[in-house]
């Protein structure tokens, strides 16, 4: 993966089919990039460095350059990209944010609500099957069979917590009519984490970018498995060091509406189309602003496998960048709490989002603009993987990525073994390129749910009360359940505010 020569800049004048990408991204389509070989180098092709800035460089430079042309090109960058051009002075809510506050819960206009699509998972003898809008003649429809009151535990209305629920009655071609703004990604502070703990508000953690990456082809994942230093679940302490770097930066917080790790975007946005991974999240409103805590559900037993594979990501991310620390013969040096954390602004709808965003490494342009790269592993694909690859995991990739601006992912193909077998680059915005003739899922979809959340996450909780919003069994709603307090993190912020 040779990222020695620049290919032309994917924010610039000269990159291609830019104003197609543009109105398919507003649409959530975008057009179909064929099979994996051919949307992204292997490790046998060489790899190309893009000319994107991240979004931390891009704020910078675009806030420090007083030179109209620059501000040009970095307007028609965002715009490019996919991102919509959210100026604040004209923003339809005002400065003082009270029309936001009092936005309802519920939009006042009814939604027109077409049929549900046709299930084209369902492989029925013959081709036909009972999957039709009307129940098979004779027999009554089943009420709630198999789920009696032992299953009732988790499923809202039977919980004494429960105060409210979103049930999921837009079908896909109602969401798509909506085309909902997203602002490009700007980022504001960033803070890192060393070995044994300690956090600087620094990017002293950020790896660089291994180009040469197709030179490891054939490594052996599994070295240095023995000595790993797993990751540690720090609860709401990681949620704290977010809210520390925001107020070591001096970031204001009277008009922002959610403060979230990205993590919580990414299942909200991936519940649209993935409906059997159940998740959990604090919702805590505090001073008009609501902040989304990270929640870890109890999972079950690892077996070595299940920790090798944990580990084989970790170990392609130490392949694929220049300054991680050389493994010596018994493998050491891979510590998975050692990590780099971007702060983020960006505007969803109406809904004005800080995050924070753990990322992988950077890369740059041979004129010294920096971009984040996302780096990825996954099984060797065939025939019987690839559309559950592409209809799962390219989601949650792309929305991890857009999320954050960040242009480009490399991923690593493994055998069973642990071993690299091939790299292959992946341009953001040709994910949705590669699955929109297939119809697996569109990207404006995702943004049009994730908007449809928070209007009425924001419209329902009240101000000083503490939320659990879930996403569980039978997975057919949203359940907001009240919570008995807020993490400590929380409480110490808002103390030292």
């Amino acid at each position: 993966m040779d990222f020695s020569e620049q290919d032309v800049d994917i924010f610039g004048e000269e990159f291609e089919g830019g104003e197609d990408e543009k109105q398919q991204q507003r649409g959530g389509n975008e057009g179909d990039n064929g099979s994996p070989g051919s949307s992204g180098s292997s490790s046998s092709s060489s790899l190309s460095s893009s000319g994107s800035s991240s979004a931390r460089s891009s704020s910078r430079s675009t806030s420090e350059a007083g030179d109209d042309d620059n501000v040009e090109a970095a307007d028609s960058a965002a715009r490019r990209f996919g991102y919509e051009d959210v100026e604040e002075e004209r923003d339809l809510f005002g400065s003082d944010n009270e029309d936001y506050v009092r936005t309802l819960a519920r939009s006042p206009f009814p939604v027109p609500v077409l049929p549900s699509l046709r299930n084209t998972n369902s492989h029925m003898r013959g081709g036909r099957g009972r999957g039709g809008l009307l129940p098979r003649p004779g027999y009554p429809p089943r009420q709630n069979y198999g789920f009696g009151h032992k299953f009732s535990h988790a499923n809202g209305r039977n919980d004494e917590r429960f105060v409210s629920e979103l049930r999921f009655t837009r079908s896909e071609e109602t969401l798509a009519r909506k085309s909902i703004q997203f602002q490009e990604p700007c980022e504001l502070a960033c803070f890192s984490r060393v070995e044994g703990g300690d956090v600087y508000f620094d990017d002293r953690s950020l790896r660089l970018f291994k180009r040469f990456v197709c030179e490891d082809v054939g490594s052996d994942l599994n070295k240095g498995f023995e000595s790993f230093i797993e990751k540690k679940d720090l609860g709401s302490e990681g949620f704290g060091d977010l809210l520390t770097c925001i107020r070591n930066a001096n970031i204001p917080l009277q008009n922002i509406h959610f403060v979230t790790f990205r993590n919580n975007l990414n299942k909200i946005m991936s519940t649209a189309y993935i409906r059997n991974e159940p998740w959990k999240m604090g919702v805590h409103k505090r001073n008009g602003v609501v902040y989304l805590d990270v929640h870890k559900l109890p999972e079950r037993p690892q077996t070595e496998f299940d920790r090798r594979r944990c580990y084989w990501g970790y170990a392609f991310e130490n392949l694929a960048t220049e300054n991680s620390r050389e493994m010596g013969e018994d493998g050491r040096g891979i510590d998975a709490n050692v990590e780099f954390c971007s702060v983020i602004k960006t505007k969803l709808g109406a809904h004005r989002v800080i995050m924070g965003a753990e990322m992988d490494c950077c890369d740059a342009t041979d004129d010294g603009r920096k971009f984040y790269v996302e780096l990825k592993t996954s099984r060797e694909l065939d025939h019987r993987t690839e559309e559950k690859y592409e209809r799962e995991k390219l989601l949650k990739f792309w929305i991890q990525s857009f999320l954050a601006g960040v242009p480009y992912i490399v991923v690593g193909y493994r055998n069973d073994a642990g071993i690299l077998l091939r790299t292959e680059r992946l341009r953001t915005t040709d994910i949705t390129q590669r699955v929109k003739m297939k119809g697996y899922w569109q990207g404006g979809v995702c943004l049009a749910f994730a908007d449809e959340v928070f209007c009425w996450l924001y419209g329902t909780v009240k101000e000083n009360e503490d939320y659990i919003l879930q996403f569980v069994h039978p997975f057919n709603r949203l359940e907001l359940l009240r919570a008995p307090s807020s993490p400590e993190a929380i409480n110490k912020h808002l103390e030292r505010l």
